[in-house]
């Protein structure tokens, strides 16, 4: 039989207990089966002790619209023998408070469960009180079918990573043999994740539970290392799907050793340029060129002849999924930001660029975490020209935005002068307000825009005529900085 620890515990990260304590497992009963609160009378055709409710908040503003309703139905599941509530939260519902506060005063377990509509959390809960151990390898089975999809369409470990993470609502990190980072993932909207890789980036090999890679038969050793990275504990459904993909992920890292062992013998006569050390990595996305562009290969060869070998060199093949460039530092460009900026100039597109380093050993480390921040900056609505691995937790944070509570609804109101008329009308006016905001001279943000610096000062002065605002305000700045880039990243639908 299963408990309610036992249920929290496979939900795993979407869901966190809200109500009166869990049991404790020498109290704890099991659950009897699984009820869905519909919005209709009756809202549950039975109930029984032991049965454990799953509470759709659309439903409860149905069934209870006000608060004393709402403390008042709670308080019946509860002396109807109700083990627990699952509360699903709806967007345009603000019963939540109430059902939670209910819980707590009738002293009723409850756990919030996030993105999971009603329909599919009734099915797994099913799942887990018929056979548990069947249910999580259910849902393992697709996280390795689409493992298998991804493998076999040669996307990489950035992109099997990415769907790990996603899979387990956590971050992860892949290592070598040699505990190597390889690729690392933190979903944006786990909070915390963007935390646990910072930590992990900073001392690789100190955090996070390390789960051993199985090696080729007949090989000592594994073939390299599966992190889950953060305070967290390592949950079942973590084992299960470590048990499960744990030789497809084995597979990859050889066959990725190989490639990178056949690249550097083919590559041993082109060393890292001659005038470093410093190096910095480059790395940006090799997009599939538009008709009339340059390829793939005659951009490659661009590169090469604007920047001599001793200068820059280049890695991988016209058929990597990104452009990966080792660029030696100039004399007077600090941190390599100069020959960077030139070659995104070139690119038209956001390059990201590692820390400098001076020992070639180093290389992998700060190919990895290159990767890493392209990734992160891939996310904003407005990605920078040149990404720094140095800001990576800033740009975390910034992708974090539209996951806070609340707060697509804060800056809507917020911006909501802003926000009428035609479409292409209120994109102008937040690309304006975000150019004022992101620089601090008339000069650069008109620049940014792409006008001149009166049409600017007559926007701006439209923008405080239609609002209000004192754009001067410093406070007023920060709060509306956020709140345009919420906007912006969420594309609401009616802008």
């Amino acid at each position: 039989m299963t408990r309610l620890a036992e249920i929290l515990e496979a939900l795993g990260p979407a869901a966190s207990s809200v109500g009166a304590p869990l049991p404790a497992s020498a109290d704890a009963r099991d659950v009897g089966w699984v009820r869905v609160m519909r919005s209709r009378v009756p809202a549950l055709d039975v109930l029984e002790p032991g049965d454990l409710v799953v509470v759709p908040a659309a439903a409860v503003a149905v069934m209870a619209p006000s608060a004393a309703d709402v403390r008042d139905l709670v308080g019946t599941l509860a002396r109807s023998g109700a083990s627990a509530l699952l509360l699903v939260p709806s967007p345009g519902t603000a019963v939540m408070d109430e059902l939670v506060a209910g819980a707590q005063d009738a002293g009723i377990p409850a756990i919030t469960v996030e993105g999971v509509d009603p329909p599919t959390l009734e099915r797994r809960l099913i799942g887990l009180l018929v056979d548990r151990r069947g249910e999580l390898e259910r849902q393992v089975a697709g996280l390795e079918r689409d493992l298998a999809n991804l493998a076999v369409a040669g996307r990489g470990l950035d992109t099997l990573a990415s769907a790990i993470g996603a899979f387990l609502r956590r971050a992860v990190a892949l290592e070598g043999r040699r505990a190597d980072a390889l690729a690392v993932h933190a979903p944006a909207d786990v909070p915390g994740a963007a935390a646990a890789v910072t930590a992990y980036l900073a001392r690789p090999g100190s955090t996070g539970h390390r789960i051993a890679l199985p090696g080729a038969p007949g090989e000592s050793g594994q073939s390299g290392w599966l992190v889950l990275l953060g305070d967290r504990a390592q949950t079942e459904l973590d084992t299960t799907a470590a048990e499960r993909i744990a030789p497809l992920l084995s597979l990859q890292l050889r066959l990725e050793a190989e490639v990178r062992r056949a690249r550097d013998e083919a590559g041993r006569g082109e060393p890292l340029p001659s005038d470093g050390p410093p190096w910095v990595v480059l790395v940006a996305r090799q997009a599939v060129p538009a008709e009339g562009a340059p390829t793939r290969e005659e951009l490659r060869a661009e590169l090469r002849f604007r920047f001599a070998a001793r200068r820059l060199s280049l890695r991988g093949t016209s058929e990597s999924l990104e452009l990966r460039a080792i660029a030696a530092v100039e004399a007077g460009d600090r941190d390599g930001s100069r020959i960077a900026g030139r070659v995104a100039e070139y690119l038209g597109r956001t390059v990201a660029m590692s820390r400098p380093f001076r020992d070639a050993s180093e290389r992998p480390a700060r190919e990895a975490a290159a990767r890493a921040t392209l990734e992160a900056v891939e996310r904003l609505a407005a990605p920078p020209v040149l990404a720094l691995e140095d800001r990576l937790p800033a740009y975390r944070l910034l992708g974090s935005l539209g996951n806070l509570p609340d707060d697509r609804i804060q800056a809507i109101a917020l911006l909501d002068p802003l926000l009428s008329g035609r479409p292409a009308s209120v994109r102008e006016r937040l690309a304006t307000l975000r150019a004022v905001l992101d620089h601090g001279a008339a000069g650069e943000a008109a620049t940014r825009l792409g006008i001149h610096r009166n049409t600017l000062a007559y926007r701006v002065r439209n923008l405080e005529g239609r609002t209000g605002w004192d754009l001067t305000d410093p406070d007023l700045r920060l709060a509306l900085s956020v709140a345009v880039r919420i906007v912006q990243s969420a594309q609401i639908s009616h802008i």
